[in-house]
């Protein structure tokens, strides 16, 4: 499974909404959202710029989830970096 993530938005009314959508499957977000893959590269998550549009917090969080690996036992006492 390519475990590489795009960004990919819906529009609104008002602008924009993105999303993080797996390489594999860009019309789904991570979150369940319908989506049009864009170019904007990864790097440029959260970054506000001169696009009107908003960033989705649900995707953020589990594109996040995706990215840390697991604790091992050797990591048993430390809070995870993040």
């Amino acid at each position: 499974m390519n475990d590489e993530l795009i960004i990919s938005q819906r529009s609104l009314q008002e602008g924009f909404e993105f999303h993080y959508a797996s390489a594999e499957v860009p019309t789904t977000s991570l979150c369940g959202t319908t989506v049009i893959p864009t170019q904007i590269q990864p790097m440029f998550w959260g970054v506000d710029s001169a696009i009107e549009g908003r960033w989705c917090e649900r995707c953020e969080t589990l594109a996040r989830k995706r990215k840390v690996p697991d604790p091992g036992p050797e990591d048993a006492g430390y809070a995870p970096c993040i």
